[in-house]
């Protein structure tokens, strides 16, 4: 872990107990920061820490003004519940992951919600910590029923020299559409802070009730028995994994985990085969878990047959469903992002597409189960179901796409089903619970529920539970997967504006075909319930790529889906023919 400076921050006091903070004024910077252009899909992400350079060496600065920032979001993210909830019921759970500026901001926000008259929980640890994974911090808005209010304060996969806030009210989605959009409006109006120092947080064991929930989920799928007495080697790449850690342990496992922190802390770009291999030889252990910082990208590193092979999120989730599918006749709902791995749809009772990040994904979730769903969050959402015909048809209610579950049970003379729901995304996101839909016998009604706690956020531990087991069990992952094809993702940097220039120039294309390097692509924008287009597919007779602005950086990401032999150097021709044709041009 690297040590970082702190400029000095100047608090008056008011009264006893009471300090302010006057904030200065915004910049135009600033102000795009903490309200952004393109909305981000999971939370807001700050480069808080500015790194400076000397020869080889690196030292970080945590600035006043990046730190304001965060302030004055909580305070917004303050004013903006009191005022949905009238002042009452002002309960707020806090988490944060291990990142250096974890303790200072956990700090200050506790002080802020305090001052603002809100009883303040942390998840039981240390003396001043609270810490614990993003999608169990998530799921405790749900599992919590007297929390209505959850803040993880995190940057997943990024490096460690920034930091965020991912917010849940009422409900485990992400912050999306209108109610952020206002949180970050209340913020930029924001010029003094009021801090209270003299409050106690209330402990809680989040962490167990979220291992429970798991237990108890995973049981209604498959027996979890091969684990037992399984040497497991887990590598979080920053903090202790506490909760999975004890999971296993939980299902006999004989646990190693790796002590060392990696920068940036994201499994997905750096794999260490040789120390790993050392470390699991030692262990006796032919499978190692790979976790980023806030535990929603996975890696498994798993050693088949005297080799070793590393699979990433769209190969083990797509693995798994394959074998649930086949060997243990399960139907599974194929809830996925149009990016994610397409070798799984056939194995599927129906595939329904959404756009990236658990905003879309989560509306699905809600529409089965008949919870209602904010109308900004349908308005922004892009969702899909594919008919018997492989053509999709875009939604924006439930009632169609129940009417085609319903159609398909019929047409296979089902009248009672419990499925297998999975929420997906290539990144590493995943979310399973159970579906029992059957036929009233006296209303000719369908029925559509589950009895597990509705977590519609990324929620990866049964679904990494799972794949343990099945490769405990023997299943091997690389004879699951149709191999001629590959999946892979690229960026290009593109600041806000220039993804906006791309998207807008792009759309000329939108149900056309082109050619790029005399390969033909036939072009499908793919647009949300406002008919705003977020995604575009290049589809040829022998490949299927997409590409759209990423929500949590500098870039537009791609994504193919293709020849195994021709993949890379097809996904970099169709890069670069967007970069050089669209960002600067206009149309």
């Amino acid at each position: 872990m690297f040590n970082f400076e702190i400029e000095d921050i100047k608090l008056d006091q008011s009264e006893e107990g009471i300090k302010i903070i006057k904030l200065p004024e915004l910049t135009e910077e600033e102000k795009n920061i903490i309200n952004p252009i393109v909305a981000p899909t999971s939370g807001l992400r700050i480069q808080i820490l500015e790194v400076q350079k000397q020869e080889d060496e690196e030292s970080y600065v945590l600035t006043k003004r990046k730190f304001f920032l965060f302030l004055r979001m909580f305070k917004a993210i303050s004013l903006k519940f009191k005022e949905m909830k009238g002042n009452q019921n002002l309960n707020l759970l806090i988490f944060t992951d291990n990142r250096p500026t974890k303790d200072l901001l956990l700090q200050f926000c506790s002080e802020i919600f305090a001052y603002d008259g809100f009883k303040i929980h942390y998840q039981k640890d240390n003396p001043g910590e609270s810490k614990i994974s993003a999608p169990y911090g998530a799921a405790s808005v749900a599992l919590y029923k007297d929390i209505n209010l959850i803040l993880v304060l995190t940057a997943s996969h990024n490096d460690l020299s920034w930091n965020g806030i991912k917010l849940y009210i009422n409900y485990p989605i992400p912050m999306s559409g209108d109610l952020f959009k206002d949180i970050s409006k209340k913020a930029l109006d924001v010029n003094e802070i009021q801090l209270k120092s003299d409050f106690t947080p209330i402990s809680l064991d989040a962490e167990q009730k979220n291992n429970d929930y798991v237990i108890n989920l995973v049981s209604k799928v498959i027996e979890i028995k091969s684990i037992r007495d399984m040497n497991i080697v887990i590598w979080p790449y920053l903090g202790k994994a506490r909760g999975i850690v004890n999971l296993f342990k939980h299902y006999g496992a004989n646990v190693t985990v790796i002590d060392e922190e990696l920068n940036p802390p994201n499994p997905l770009k750096n794999v260490q085969e040789e120390k790993l291999q050392k470390i699991m030889e030692q262990a006796n252990s032919n499978i190692a878990l790979l976790l980023d910082a806030d535990r929603d990208r996975i890696v498994l590193y798993v050693k088949q047959n005297g080799k070793y092979y590393t699979y990433i999120p769209n190969e083990i989730y797509t693995a798994m469903h394959n074998i649930l599918a086949k060997e243990f006749n399960k139907k599974i709902i194929n809830v996925r992002t149009i990016p994610s791995d397409l070798r799984g749809d056939k194995t599927s009772f129906i595939n329904i597409l959404t756009g990236v990040g658990y905003k879309h994904l989560g509306v699905i979730m809600y529409f089965l189960l008949g919870v209602e769903v904010e109308q900004s969050k349908i308005d922004t959402a892009i969702l899909y179901f594919e008919d018997e015909n492989g053509t999709l048809i875009k939604i924006n209610k439930p009632t169609p796409l129940k009417q085609q579950i319903i159609k398909l049970m019929e047409n296979q003379q089902i009248e009672k089903e419990s499925y297998l729901m999975v929420y997906w995304e290539e990144s590493g996101g995943h979310t399973l619970n159970v579906l029992d839909v059957y036929k009233n016998n006296e209303t000719k009604e369908y029925n559509f529920s589950t009895d597990f706690t509705i977590i519609a956020d990324k929620y990866p531990v049964p679904a990494l539970v799972l794949i343990t087991e099945l490769i405990c069990r023997g299943y091997i992952i690389s004879e699951s997967i149709d191999w001629t094809i590959k999946g892979i993702n690229r960026t290009i940097p593109a600041v806000d504006e220039e993804k906006i220039r791309i998207m807008k120039n792009f759309e000329k294309n939108d149900g056309k075909t082109i050619s790029i390097n005399e390969k033909d692509y036939k072009v499908h924008a793919l647009s949300d319930n406002n008919n705003m287009i977020d995604i575009y597919q290049l589809k040829s007779e022998n490949s299927t790529l997409y590409f759209r602005p990423s929500g949590t950086g500098p870039d537009v990401r791609f994504y193919i889906f293709g020849k195994v032999k021709t993949h890379l150097a097809e996904i970099k021709r169709v890069q670069n023919y967007v970069r050089d044709n669209y960002i600067y041009n206009n149309y």
